[in-house]
């Protein structure tokens, strides 16, 4: 099991580095590359409830054309930072094969190490608190723009960024008195048993 976030490096119109956290409202689901639901419902009440929040979801299916594997892999192709024209796609084809999944986590991994190496913002083991990392966006956040660029070590180091994916730390927020959907995936992660959220 992986569980990531996305995140986009870039260098901004002055030349400094830029990172940040890709907020994407929408799910995705993709089942053996023959059918995609896309939507909006998150997994809690406000969403199923039926009189709270409105939602909306599509389920689309392959015609035989390959239209849902394409998708997948284009995705995939932006998440794991692969060549856009599909050239680099050996790896994903399978996506149920171990290749994909070593992949999948390598490059999660990679970025969650560059990130944590040169920001002090993006989330990490050593962050267990909520107010911890709220004070470090906003003392982040309260920095001139010369000031954000001297508190990156390092910032061309961003270059070697691939995709956008981000392992999330298993022990980020742990010391909430909720303890993290993340943490509680892991440790309750057994292959004999379903997991019900």
């Amino acid at each position: 099991m992986s569980v990531c976030s996305l995140f986009s490096v870039d260098r901004n119109k002055s030349g400094r580095w830029d990172v940040a956290e890709v907020f994407v409202h929408s799910k995705v689901l993709v089942v053996d590359d023959r059918v995609a639901v896309i939507g909006s419902a998150n997994v809690n009440d406000r969403s199923f409830v039926g009189f709270s929040d409105s939602e909306i979801g599509a389920m689309l299916r392959d015609g035989g054309d390959g239209s849902i594997r394409e998708f997948r892999l284009r995705l995939w192709r932006q998440f794991l930072g692969l060549s856009p024209d599909g050239n680099t796609d050996d790896a994903v084809l399978d996506p149920a094969s171990d290749v994909a999944f070593d992949a999948w986590k390598d490059v999660a991994s990679g970025n969650q190490t560059l990130l944590s190496s040169v920001t002090s913002f993006t989330p990490r083991d050593s962050i267990t608190s909520y107010s911890q990392i709220q004070n470090l966006r906003k003392e982040y956040n309260a920095l001139s723009p010369a000031e954000k660029a001297a508190s990156f070590v390092e910032p061309e180091r961003l270059k070697g960024m691939q995709g956008q994916l981000v392992k999330f730390p298993t022990k980020f927020l742990g010391d909430q008195k909720k303890r993290s959907l993340t943490t509680k995936l892991v440790d309750s992660f057994d292959l004999a048993k379903p997991i019900f959220l």
